[in-house]
Protein backbone atom coordinates (compact mmCIF):
# COMPACT_ATOMS: atom_id res chain seq x y z
CA UNK A 1 0.00 0.00 0.00
CA UNK A 2 1.00 3.61 -0.57
CA UNK A 3 1.49 4.94 2.98
CA UNK A 4 0.01 8.29 1.99
CA UNK A 5 -3.38 6.59 1.41
CA UNK A 6 -3.44 4.48 4.56
CA UNK A 7 -5.79 6.80 6.47
CA UNK A 8 -8.27 6.86 3.58
CA UNK A 9 -8.23 3.09 3.27
CA UNK A 10 -8.50 2.55 7.03
CA UNK A 11 -11.64 4.67 7.02
CA UNK A 12 -12.99 2.80 4.01
CA UNK A 13 -12.34 -0.59 5.60
CA UNK A 14 -14.23 0.33 8.76
CA UNK A 15 -17.15 1.67 6.76
CA UNK A 16 -17.37 -1.11 4.15
CA UNK A 17 -17.02 -3.88 6.76
CA UNK A 18 -20.27 -2.65 8.30
CA UNK A 19 -21.95 -2.31 4.89
CA UNK A 20 -20.81 -5.79 3.88
CA UNK A 21 -22.41 -7.30 6.97
CA UNK A 22 -25.61 -5.36 6.28
CA UNK A 23 -25.84 -6.36 2.61
CA UNK A 24 -24.45 -9.89 2.58
CA UNK A 25 -27.45 -11.64 4.15
CA UNK A 26 -29.72 -10.20 1.44
CA UNK A 27 -28.01 -12.40 -1.15
CA UNK A 28 -26.16 -15.23 0.58
CA UNK A 29 -26.03 -17.36 3.69
CA UNK A 30 -22.53 -18.80 3.64
CA UNK A 31 -19.60 -18.27 5.98
CA UNK A 32 -17.24 -19.34 3.21
CA UNK A 33 -18.54 -16.68 0.80
CA UNK A 34 -18.43 -14.03 3.52
CA UNK A 35 -14.77 -14.90 4.12
CA UNK A 36 -14.17 -14.55 0.38
CA UNK A 37 -15.61 -11.02 0.48
CA UNK A 38 -13.41 -10.17 3.45
CA UNK A 39 -10.36 -11.48 1.61
CA UNK A 40 -11.27 -9.41 -1.45
CA UNK A 41 -11.63 -6.35 0.77
CA UNK A 42 -8.15 -7.00 2.16
CA UNK A 43 -6.74 -7.24 -1.36
CA UNK A 44 -8.32 -3.91 -2.32
CA UNK A 45 -7.02 -2.44 0.92
CA UNK A 46 -3.48 -3.64 0.22
CA UNK A 47 -3.68 -2.13 -3.27
CA UNK A 48 -4.85 1.21 -1.75
CA UNK A 49 -8.04 0.99 -3.86
CA UNK A 50 -10.60 0.40 -1.12
CA UNK A 51 -11.44 4.05 -0.53
CA UNK A 52 -12.40 4.40 -4.21
CA UNK A 53 -14.84 1.50 -3.81
CA UNK A 54 -16.24 3.25 -0.75
CA UNK A 55 -17.07 6.37 -2.78
CA UNK A 56 -18.54 4.37 -5.67
CA UNK A 57 -20.80 2.63 -3.15
CA UNK A 58 -21.85 5.85 -1.41
CA UNK A 59 -22.59 7.57 -4.70
CA UNK A 60 -24.73 4.65 -5.83
CA UNK A 61 -26.61 4.74 -2.52
CA UNK A 62 -27.44 8.40 -3.09
CA UNK A 63 -28.23 8.00 -6.81
CA UNK A 64 -30.20 4.80 -7.28
CA UNK A 65 -30.54 5.18 -11.06
CA UNK A 66 -26.77 5.12 -11.55
CA UNK A 67 -25.14 1.90 -12.69
CA UNK A 68 -21.49 1.00 -13.12
CA UNK A 69 -19.73 -1.01 -15.79
CA UNK A 70 -16.33 -2.17 -14.55
CA UNK A 71 -13.47 -3.04 -16.86
CA UNK A 72 -10.84 -5.63 -16.02
CA UNK A 73 -10.59 -8.46 -13.53
CA UNK A 74 -12.22 -6.37 -10.79
CA UNK A 75 -15.41 -7.96 -12.15
CA UNK A 76 -14.24 -11.16 -10.44
CA UNK A 77 -14.81 -9.69 -6.98
CA UNK A 78 -17.90 -10.95 -5.17
CA UNK A 79 -17.68 -7.98 -2.80
CA UNK A 80 -18.80 -5.56 -5.52
CA UNK A 81 -21.79 -7.75 -6.36
CA UNK A 82 -22.82 -7.96 -2.71
CA UNK A 83 -22.60 -4.16 -2.42
CA UNK A 84 -24.80 -3.78 -5.55
CA UNK A 85 -22.24 -1.73 -7.44
CA UNK A 86 -21.54 -4.53 -9.92
CA UNK A 87 -24.15 -6.63 -11.70
CA UNK A 88 -21.70 -9.45 -12.44
CA UNK A 89 -22.22 -12.39 -10.10
CA UNK A 90 -18.78 -14.09 -10.02
CA UNK A 91 -20.32 -17.33 -8.73
CA UNK A 92 -22.62 -17.66 -11.71
CA UNK A 93 -19.78 -17.34 -14.23
CA UNK A 94 -16.99 -19.06 -12.26
CA UNK A 95 -14.83 -15.99 -11.76
CA UNK A 96 -12.12 -16.68 -9.16
CA UNK A 97 -11.04 -13.63 -7.21
CA UNK A 98 -7.46 -14.94 -7.22
CA UNK A 99 -7.16 -13.78 -10.84
CA UNK A 100 -7.84 -10.18 -9.85
CA UNK A 101 -4.73 -8.15 -10.64
CA UNK A 102 -5.94 -4.67 -11.71
CA UNK A 103 -3.64 -1.85 -10.65
CA UNK A 104 -6.38 0.75 -10.76
CA UNK A 105 -10.17 0.98 -10.99
CA UNK A 106 -11.55 1.51 -14.47
CA UNK A 107 -15.29 2.18 -14.49
CA UNK A 108 -17.93 3.55 -16.84
CA UNK A 109 -20.85 5.50 -15.42
CA UNK A 110 -24.21 4.49 -16.87
CA UNK A 111 -27.36 6.62 -16.97
CA UNK A 112 -25.74 9.96 -16.20
CA UNK A 113 -22.71 12.06 -17.24
CA UNK A 114 -19.47 10.97 -15.60
CA UNK A 115 -18.74 14.59 -14.73
CA UNK A 116 -21.41 14.43 -12.01
CA UNK A 117 -19.60 11.60 -10.27
CA UNK A 118 -16.30 13.45 -10.62
CA UNK A 119 -17.83 16.54 -9.01
CA UNK A 120 -19.17 14.35 -6.23
CA UNK A 121 -15.81 12.69 -5.71
CA UNK A 122 -13.98 15.99 -5.66
CA UNK A 123 -16.36 17.43 -3.08
CA UNK A 124 -16.65 14.46 -0.72
CA UNK A 125 -13.28 14.36 0.95
CA UNK A 126 -10.98 16.94 2.43
CA UNK A 127 -8.33 14.20 2.48
CA UNK A 128 -7.55 14.01 -1.21
CA UNK A 129 -7.51 16.15 -4.33
CA UNK A 130 -8.78 15.01 -7.75
CA UNK A 131 -6.57 15.97 -10.70
CA UNK A 132 -7.30 15.42 -14.38
CA UNK A 133 -4.50 13.68 -16.32
CA UNK A 134 -3.49 14.06 -19.96
CA UNK A 135 -0.64 12.32 -21.69
CA UNK A 136 1.37 13.16 -24.77
CA UNK A 137 1.85 10.56 -27.47
CA UNK A 138 4.35 10.99 -30.27
CA UNK A 139 3.94 9.46 -33.69
CA UNK A 140 5.86 9.85 -36.93
CA UNK A 141 3.73 12.64 -38.34
CA UNK A 142 3.02 14.85 -35.35
CA UNK A 143 2.64 15.10 -31.62
CA UNK A 144 -0.94 14.61 -30.51
CA UNK A 145 -2.41 15.12 -27.08
CA UNK A 146 -4.93 12.51 -26.01
CA UNK A 147 -7.44 12.75 -23.21
CA UNK A 148 -7.52 9.33 -21.55
CA UNK A 149 -10.11 10.04 -18.84
CA UNK A 150 -7.56 9.21 -16.18
CA UNK A 151 -7.48 11.01 -12.86
CA UNK A 152 -4.97 11.20 -10.05
CA UNK A 153 -6.23 11.05 -6.48
CA UNK A 154 -3.68 13.10 -4.58
CA UNK A 155 -3.70 12.76 -0.77
CA UNK A 156 -3.63 16.10 1.00
CA UNK A 157 -0.26 16.95 2.48
CA UNK A 158 1.63 14.49 0.26
CA UNK A 159 1.48 16.27 -3.07
CA UNK A 160 4.77 16.74 -4.89
CA UNK A 161 5.57 20.45 -4.80
CA UNK A 162 7.19 20.14 -8.26
CA UNK A 163 3.96 18.91 -9.85
CA UNK A 164 2.73 21.50 -12.34
CA UNK A 165 -1.04 21.87 -12.18
CA UNK A 166 -3.24 24.02 -14.39
CA UNK A 167 -6.94 24.30 -15.12
CA UNK A 168 -8.06 22.34 -18.16
CA UNK A 169 -10.41 23.38 -20.91
CA UNK A 170 -13.48 22.50 -18.86
CA UNK A 171 -12.29 24.52 -15.86
CA UNK A 172 -13.57 21.69 -13.71
CA UNK A 173 -10.42 20.14 -12.35
CA UNK A 174 -6.78 21.04 -12.27
CA UNK A 175 -4.78 19.14 -14.88
CA UNK A 176 -1.31 17.67 -15.27
CA UNK A 177 0.25 16.99 -18.66
CA UNK A 178 1.31 13.37 -18.18
CA UNK A 179 -0.30 11.39 -15.38
CA UNK A 180 1.96 8.39 -16.13
CA UNK A 181 4.89 10.22 -14.54
CA UNK A 182 3.14 9.78 -11.18
CA UNK A 183 1.72 6.24 -11.48
CA UNK A 184 4.28 4.82 -9.04
CA UNK A 185 3.49 7.39 -6.37
CA UNK A 186 -0.20 8.26 -6.56
CA UNK A 187 -3.46 6.42 -7.15
CA UNK A 188 -4.94 6.59 -10.65
CA UNK A 189 -8.55 5.90 -11.59
CA UNK A 190 -10.22 5.91 -14.99
CA UNK A 191 -13.76 7.27 -15.13
CA UNK A 192 -15.76 7.27 -18.35
CA UNK A 193 -19.33 6.96 -19.58
CA UNK A 194 -21.22 4.10 -21.21
CA UNK A 195 -23.54 5.24 -23.98
CA UNK A 196 -27.17 4.23 -24.29
CA UNK A 197 -27.66 1.49 -26.86
CA UNK A 198 -30.14 2.38 -29.60
CA UNK A 199 -32.11 -0.68 -30.62
CA UNK A 200 -35.64 -1.86 -31.20
CA UNK A 201 -35.34 -4.76 -28.79
CA UNK A 202 -33.16 -6.34 -26.17
CA UNK A 203 -31.73 -9.65 -27.38
CA UNK A 204 -28.51 -11.66 -27.47
CA UNK A 205 -27.75 -10.55 -31.03
CA UNK A 206 -27.20 -6.99 -29.80
CA UNK A 207 -24.22 -8.17 -27.75
CA UNK A 208 -22.06 -8.07 -30.88
CA UNK A 209 -21.36 -4.46 -31.81
CA UNK A 210 -18.69 -4.63 -34.51
CA UNK A 211 -17.99 -6.60 -37.69
CA UNK A 212 -15.17 -8.64 -36.12
CA UNK A 213 -17.46 -9.99 -33.41
CA UNK A 214 -20.26 -10.65 -35.92
CA UNK A 215 -17.92 -12.47 -38.29
CA UNK A 216 -16.67 -14.78 -35.55
CA UNK A 217 -20.25 -15.36 -34.40
CA UNK A 218 -21.11 -16.51 -37.91
CA UNK A 219 -18.33 -19.09 -37.68
CA UNK A 220 -18.89 -20.28 -34.10
CA UNK A 221 -22.71 -19.99 -34.02
CA UNK A 222 -23.29 -19.19 -30.32
CA UNK A 223 -26.45 -20.50 -28.67
CA UNK A 224 -26.24 -19.82 -24.93
CA UNK A 225 -24.95 -16.93 -22.84
CA UNK A 226 -21.56 -18.54 -22.17
CA UNK A 227 -21.00 -18.85 -25.93
CA UNK A 228 -21.64 -15.14 -26.36
CA UNK A 229 -19.27 -14.35 -23.50
CA UNK A 230 -16.53 -16.39 -25.22
CA UNK A 231 -16.94 -14.55 -28.51
CA UNK A 232 -17.04 -11.18 -26.78
CA UNK A 233 -13.82 -12.12 -25.00
CA UNK A 234 -11.88 -13.55 -27.90
CA UNK A 235 -12.26 -10.42 -30.03
CA UNK A 236 -10.41 -8.39 -27.39
CA UNK A 237 -7.40 -10.69 -27.28
CA UNK A 238 -4.15 -10.45 -29.20
CA UNK A 239 -3.13 -13.66 -31.00
CA UNK A 240 -6.00 -15.46 -29.32
CA UNK A 241 -8.16 -15.89 -32.42
CA UNK A 242 -6.18 -14.65 -35.41
CA UNK A 243 -2.87 -16.43 -36.04
CA UNK A 244 -3.91 -19.02 -33.49
CA UNK A 245 -7.28 -20.66 -32.91
CA UNK A 246 -9.00 -19.43 -36.09
CA UNK A 247 -7.10 -22.07 -38.05
CA UNK A 248 -7.85 -24.80 -35.49
CA UNK A 249 -11.57 -24.03 -35.62
CA UNK A 250 -11.50 -24.13 -39.40
CA UNK A 251 -9.81 -27.53 -39.23
CA UNK A 252 -12.46 -28.62 -36.68
CA UNK A 253 -9.84 -29.47 -34.08
CA UNK A 254 -11.54 -27.24 -31.49
CA UNK A 255 -14.98 -25.67 -31.10
CA UNK A 256 -16.80 -23.31 -28.74
CA UNK A 257 -16.76 -25.87 -25.95
CA UNK A 258 -12.98 -26.05 -25.61
CA UNK A 259 -11.90 -22.82 -27.30
CA UNK A 260 -9.61 -20.68 -25.12
CA UNK A 261 -11.15 -17.20 -24.96
CA UNK A 262 -10.39 -15.91 -21.45
CA UNK A 263 -7.87 -16.14 -18.63
CA UNK A 264 -10.43 -18.22 -16.77
CA UNK A 265 -10.49 -20.72 -19.65
CA UNK A 266 -6.74 -21.17 -19.26
CA UNK A 267 -7.01 -21.59 -15.50
CA UNK A 268 -9.86 -24.10 -15.79
CA UNK A 269 -7.94 -26.11 -18.37
CA UNK A 270 -4.89 -26.33 -16.10
CA UNK A 271 -6.94 -27.21 -13.03
CA UNK A 272 -8.79 -29.90 -14.97
CA UNK A 273 -5.38 -31.43 -15.65
CA UNK A 274 -4.70 -31.61 -11.90
CA UNK A 275 -2.13 -28.82 -11.76
CA UNK A 276 -2.16 -27.32 -8.25
CA UNK A 277 -4.09 -24.08 -7.98
CA UNK A 278 -1.18 -21.82 -7.02
CA UNK A 279 0.88 -23.09 -9.95
CA UNK A 280 -2.11 -22.91 -12.31
CA UNK A 281 -2.67 -19.27 -11.32
CA UNK A 282 1.03 -18.52 -11.85
CA UNK A 283 1.02 -20.07 -15.32
CA UNK A 284 -2.25 -18.34 -16.24
CA UNK A 285 -0.93 -14.91 -15.28
CA UNK A 286 2.29 -15.59 -17.21
CA UNK A 287 0.36 -16.53 -20.36
CA UNK A 288 -2.15 -13.66 -20.07
CA UNK A 289 0.68 -11.12 -20.15
CA UNK A 290 2.20 -12.60 -23.32
CA UNK A 291 5.43 -13.66 -21.65
CA UNK A 292 5.73 -17.09 -23.29
CA UNK A 293 7.59 -15.68 -26.29
CA UNK A 294 9.73 -13.32 -24.20
CA UNK A 295 10.90 -15.41 -21.26
CA UNK A 296 11.65 -18.73 -22.93
CA UNK A 297 13.49 -20.34 -20.03
CA UNK A 298 10.57 -19.76 -17.67
CA UNK A 299 8.09 -20.82 -20.33
CA UNK A 300 9.97 -24.08 -20.84
CA UNK A 301 9.66 -24.74 -17.10
CA UNK A 302 5.90 -24.29 -17.34
CA UNK A 303 5.72 -26.46 -20.46
CA UNK A 304 7.46 -29.24 -18.56
CA UNK A 305 4.90 -28.99 -15.76
CA UNK A 306 2.01 -29.03 -18.23
CA UNK A 307 3.37 -32.05 -20.06
CA UNK A 308 3.83 -33.87 -16.76
CA UNK A 309 0.12 -33.32 -16.20
CA UNK A 310 -0.84 -34.58 -19.67
CA UNK A 311 -1.80 -31.21 -21.15
CA UNK A 312 -2.22 -31.61 -24.91
CA UNK A 313 0.48 -30.20 -27.18
CA UNK A 314 -2.18 -28.35 -29.18
CA UNK A 315 -3.28 -26.32 -26.14
CA UNK A 316 0.28 -25.68 -24.99
CA UNK A 317 0.94 -24.24 -28.45
CA UNK A 318 -2.23 -22.12 -28.23
CA UNK A 319 -1.02 -20.73 -24.90
CA UNK A 320 2.44 -20.01 -26.30
CA UNK A 321 1.08 -17.73 -29.06
CA UNK A 322 -1.11 -15.55 -26.84
CA UNK A 323 0.11 -11.97 -26.38
CA UNK A 324 -2.91 -10.73 -24.41
CA UNK A 325 -6.10 -12.42 -23.29
CA UNK A 326 -9.26 -10.90 -21.84
CA UNK A 327 -10.81 -11.65 -18.45
CA UNK A 328 -14.17 -13.41 -18.52
CA UNK A 329 -15.66 -10.99 -15.99
CA UNK A 330 -15.41 -7.95 -18.23
CA UNK A 331 -16.92 -9.88 -21.13
CA UNK A 332 -19.82 -10.90 -18.88
CA UNK A 333 -20.26 -7.26 -17.89
CA UNK A 334 -20.33 -6.20 -21.55
CA UNK A 335 -22.95 -8.84 -22.36
CA UNK A 336 -25.16 -8.02 -19.37
CA UNK A 337 -25.04 -4.34 -20.29
CA UNK A 338 -26.24 -5.16 -23.80
CA UNK A 339 -29.13 -7.18 -22.37
CA UNK A 340 -30.27 -4.56 -19.86
CA UNK A 341 -33.55 -3.06 -21.08
CA UNK A 342 -32.99 0.03 -18.89
CA UNK A 343 -29.97 0.98 -20.98
CA UNK A 344 -31.80 0.91 -24.29
CA UNK A 345 -33.44 3.79 -26.08
CA UNK A 346 -36.41 2.31 -27.94
CA UNK A 347 -36.80 3.84 -31.40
Amino acid sequence: MFNSYKYLNDQAKNYLTKELKKNFSKKFDSKELFKRCEEEMNILYDKSLLFIVEHLYKYKEENQDVKYHFRGTINNLLLLYVLDISYVNPLEYNLPYELYNDKTINVDIINEPSVLFLQYLDSQSTNFKLVHGFFVKEDIAEVNKFLENHYLLLPRGYVDSKMLLRFGDLDLLETINDYRDYKDKYMIIRIDEKAIIRSNKVCLDNIFTNDFEKDIAQILKPKVMNDYVKIKSITHGVNVWKYNQDKLVKEKKIDLNNLIATREDILEYLLNHKIKKDMALEITNFISKGKASKLLNKWNEYVKIMKEHNCEDMFIEIFSKILFIFGRGQAVSECLYSLDKDNYMIL
